[in-house]
């Protein structure tokens, strides 16, 4: 049953989706608060949504925003929370007297897995899925501005680590990540591959040039672990601070070159260990190390290899799906060093 809030709510919908307002579910956060409530609060975007518009155009895009507000709708009935249209394709949720973690951990889990079940009416070839950040009242913040930016920095934090996951806001975990910063530092592809070359290049010291563009690219990506791994072990380590420091082991350089592709890569995006079909001698490292998804990318120049970049995820609880922009970065940054290592006439 909804709220007396609502009973004099009126005609407030969004003229496109039919779902209520953004300025309705922030007046309904306000009653709440005035009314000392506890409750937790959703941003929902749907993944890669301009790549929806570009590919199919404005109208089929906005047959899936009804489409997924419909189902967002339901949803929301069903669970005792309200929804509404934040803007764009993004979604926002209040679900009151809900404020413990395993409560919201299912009510979000329940949401990203409703994705799987659309169907587009017009166009069955389009599927989608949800990022999704969250906080919580009173726990998290105490105002709606303070709330709205901390599930904006779950969300970030989702987004980054690969989409198609929802992140719960824990103040040890992402009180440290600085949104205007991070906007400010978005870089566009071609000057971001420069920026690595003139990492690499900037000193004669290249073993300090590399220590450099490795953290630089793990700290751009929240890549949680990212290292080299050659003949002589893993070097030049960089470990996220926003997840538990363990130790990791080389997977083996023979059993590296058996399993990567034809262009050096492997990408496993494996979330659970227990889901990794153990087909291959590097998924059973994988199981064996609790490593829950990696990716591979060879360092190699003129037929001669010197090892492979290494990005795993280490922590269960932010597993990720690797993206096409951090596959790419990676790669360059290990043509680049090996184009570099041929050059000097040097190893890891």
């Amino acid at each position: 049953m909804l709220d007396k809030f609502f009973l004099n709510v009126g005609e407030d919908y969004d003229n496109l989706t039919g779902i209520y307002r953004r300025d309705v579910i922030t007046e309904y956060m306000d009653y709440l608060i005035d009314d000392e409530k506890d409750f937790t609060f959703m941003i929902l975007d749907i993944d890669n949504f301009k790549l929806i518009n570009d590919t199919y155009g404005h109208l089929c895009g906005d047959m899936v925003l009804k489409c997924v507000a419909e189902s967002l709708k339901e949803l929301a009935d069903a669970n005792g929370g309200v929804v509404g249209r934040y803007g764009g394709d993004e979604f926002i949720f209040v679900f009151p007297n809900i404020q413990e973690y395993e409560d919201v951990w299912t009510k979000a889990l329940t949401i990203l897995k409703s994705s799987s079940n659309l169907r587009m009416t017009d166009n069955n070839d389009i599927s989608v899925t949800y990022t999704i950040g969250l906080s919580r009242y009173p726990l998290n913040a105490h105002s709606i501005d303070e709330l709205i930016t901390l599930a904006d920095k779950a969300l970030y934090r989702g987004k980054v680590k690969g989409r198609n996951c929802f992140i719960v806001y824990l103040p040890e975990k992402h009180a440290d990540i600085k949104l205007e910063a991070i906007r400010e530092k978005v870089f566009n592809p071609m000057f971001l591959h420069s920026k690595i070359y003139n990492m690499l290049t900037k000193t004669n010291d290249l073993e300090e040039n590399i220590t450099k563009a490795i953290n630089f690219i793990g700290s751009y990506y929240l890549i949680e672990s990212l290292c080299i791994e050659s003949e002589n072990g893993l070097k030049y380590r960089y470990i996220h601070p926003l997840v538990p420091k363990r130790d990791i082991y080389p997977y083996g350089m023979n059993v590296i070159n058996e399993c990567v592709n034809t262009n050096g890569i492997f990408i496993e995006n494996s979330v659970e260990s227990s889901k990794i079909k153990n087909v291959n001698p590097l998924e059973k490292e994988l199981s064996k190390q609790k490593i829950y998804s990696t990716v591979l990318c060879k360092i190699a120049s003129f037929g001669k290899i010197y090892g492979y970049v290494r990005a795993d995820v280490i922590n269960l609880d932010t597993g990720r799906i690797w993206q096409n922009e951090d596959l790419v970065v990676l790669e360059v940054f290990a043509n680049y060093l090996g184009l570099l290592l041929y050059i000097n006439d040097k190893k890891i």
